[in-house]
């Protein structure tokens, strides 16, 4: 059984290429190689991979146009790795449903890094992976929620192994053995506001009983601003949360890789939300701006 993880490259120049199977070969990936748009995205529709790295500038149609035809069937995780540096192609690679961005010339340790961080970020979430019942919000005192979301509630089953027993107070191996299965099942399934509803198990969000065709990144953004309520979450909190910029792992003294602007990419992704949504920011009915802060709920 094959349990390497898969990637396609959809790359133009063929030393770019051969540099980024070899990299990510050696990183332990089961490498896939497209030239042009059109194979790659054959590529991705038949491999189903775990990544796609995307050039902007391909012989037949543009990165943006194979991106957005990916988005149409899939949810893998896209790293665009282009020439391009300027602030208003990053933001339209966000915003047509980029994971991440980096610049060419190819630095094989911050590819892997910049991978390996995309791939930590969870596809599906059974609980809500940003704050736990044991840790506080990541705001400051002064801005946490005063009232929460609406939290759906789970359904615990019966049958969970020492769940009751754990849920009456009691010690010992009953508890101890449910203790998982319990903390599983006690989940929130989900969260409301105003009509506006995630399920956290199968990452569907809804508005009105409408299905909402939301990325990975505007899914987990919502999901954090509905986890804190009428409490106010930072640019820069949502940023670390979010996993936008991310320390070189060999050099901590390296500073923040990324972008240079994160709060921008984080503006971007609220103004896609506020679109899907059919939301004003002036008169906000979901997500309100604190000038200068954050954003928490309307």
């Amino acid at each position: 059984m094959n349990d390497r993880r898969v990637v396609v490259v959809i790359e133009r120049d063929e030393e770019v290429r051969s540099l980024l199977r070899a990299t990510l070969g050696e990183a332990g990936f089961d490498v896939h190689c497209a030239a042009t748009g059109e194979s790659g995205v054959a590529l991705v529709r038949a491999k189903q991979p775990d990544t796609v790295t995307l050039d902007l500038v391909l012989p037949d149609m543009g990165g943006f146009e194979v991106l957005r035809r990916i988005r149409e069937f899939s949810h893998t995780y896209v790293l665009v790795v282009t020439g391009r540096n300027d602030l208003g192609t990053t933001l339209r690679a966000f915003d047509s449903g980029a994971d991440d961005y980096m610049v060419k010339p190819i630095r094989p340790r911050e590819l892997r890094v910049r991978v390996d961080g995309m791939l930590r970020r969870p596809r599906e979430l059974t609980v809500p992976p940003i704050v736990t019942p044991r840790e506080p919000p990541l705001v400051s005192p002064r801005l946490r929620a005063r009232r929460p979301a609406r939290q759906v509630p789970p359904h615990v089953p019966s049958q969970i192994p020492g769940a009751a027993a754990l849920l009456a107070g009691a010690k010992g191996p009953a508890a101890a053995q449910g203790h998982a299965a319990a903390q599983h099942a006690l989940a929130p399934k989900g969260y409301e506001h105003k009509g506006l509803a995630i399920d956290c198990a199968t990452r569907a969000a809804t508005l009105g009983g409408r299905a909402l065709q939301l990325t990975r990144t505007e899914f987990d953004l919502l999901h954090i601003l509905l986890q804190h309520g009428s409490g106010v979450v930072t640019k820069s909190e949502l940023v670390g949360l979010l996993g936008l910029v991310k320390r070189d792992a060999g050099d901590p003294g390296a500073g923040i890789t990324g972008t240079r602007d994160p709060g921008r990419i984080i503006e971007t992704h609220i103004g896609n939300l506020r679109r899907k949504l059919g939301d004003d920011a002036r008169r906000p009915r979901w997500l309100k701006t604190v000038r200068g802060v954050g954003y928490t709920l309307a």
